[in-house]
């Protein structure tokens, strides 16, 4: 529902969208819609039409950026439909193509039923998810028993765009205990670390959003990250150590919520035990 224009000229939007078309929007607006992006208030911060963003510039106006989240998506919307700007050429977001991101399992693509996950932590059906794909390149992960991908390995420091596709297939998002930040919302981050000798492989590489990727530090308060064991039910998913200050035990925990299933079990065990000390 567009509203009609009130006195000052404004106009109240409201509706529902499509699982396709929020997936859609969730990978132009997690680029436009970031802060220091497409300010209309800020003739310096990085325009629309700007493949390739500069990031000591996008620093820069994020630092001046006053707006909340409500007003960088208008001004999103706003800059998207400016005459001269092509939607398919918005250049990349954290080293991919501004586009939709889906992922499916072999098994419900074979059965052509169930969900597919998009990067921005959405749901659409196989059947939405396979029309979106019509017309493009698909790219396929094939993922092990455990659900990691198959290994690919670099000498370099920065992930390639293949091998954040694959963690964006195995993580689905920050892989902190307890963040929902969607993968469109995260850079990859090095288990162990680059200068500490840590290699640029899957096998070391995470999802991790921006706010929980500063809590990762030497110091007595930070946050450590670890890949899980052999002997763990999550192996070879990465575990998160809190500070001693928060969990004395020193235990790694992985992050379930970008995993309906885990999701899903945890609640009904826990919702179990619960009533059963209740009838105890």
């Amino acid at each position: 529902i567009l509203g009609r224009p009130g006195v000052d000229g404004m106009s109240w939007i409201e509706g529902w969208i499509t699982p396709e078309l929020r997936a859609l929007l969730d990978a132009v607006f997690a680029k436009l819609a970031r802060p220091g992006m497409c300010n209309i208030d800020d003739t310096d911060s990085v325009a629309a039409t700007a493949t390739v963003v500069d990031s000591k510039v996008l620093e820069a106006a994020a630092r001046r950026d006053r707006r909340d989240a409500g007003q960088r998506t208008h001004d999103a919307l706003f800059a998207l439909l400016q005459p001269g700007v092509d939607p398919t050429k918005l250049g990349s977001h954290r080293g991919l193509p501004v586009q939709a991101i889906v992922t499916m399992s072999l098994n419900d693509l074979e059965r052509g039923a169930g969900v597919a996950t998009t990067a921005s932590g959405g749901h659409v059906s196989i059947n939405e998810a396979l029309k979106m794909a019509e017309g493009t390149k698909p790219v396929l992960v094939v993922l092990d028993a455990d659900g990691l991908p198959l290994y690919l390995g670099r000498c370099q420091r920065l992930a390639s765009p293949a091998q954040r596709l694959s963690l964006i297939a195995r993580d689905k998002g920050c892989t902190r205990p307890g963040c929902e930040a969607p993968a469109s919302m995260c850079a990859v981050h090095h288990v162990t670390d680059w200068t500490k000798g840590g290699p640029t492989d899957l096998s070391n590489l995470t999802l991790v959003c921006d706010h929980c990727h500063a809590l990762v530090n030497d110091s007595a308060e930070g946050w450590k990250t670890v890949v899980m064991g052999k002997d763990s039910p999550y192996r070879g998913r990465t575990g998160w150590i809190a500070p001693k200050s928060l969990d004395p035990t020193g235990a790694p925990r992985v992050n379930d919520r970008h995993h309906v299933g885990e999701w899903v079990a945890a609640a009904i065990e826990s919702s179990c035990h619960r009533w059963g000390s209740r009838a105890a």
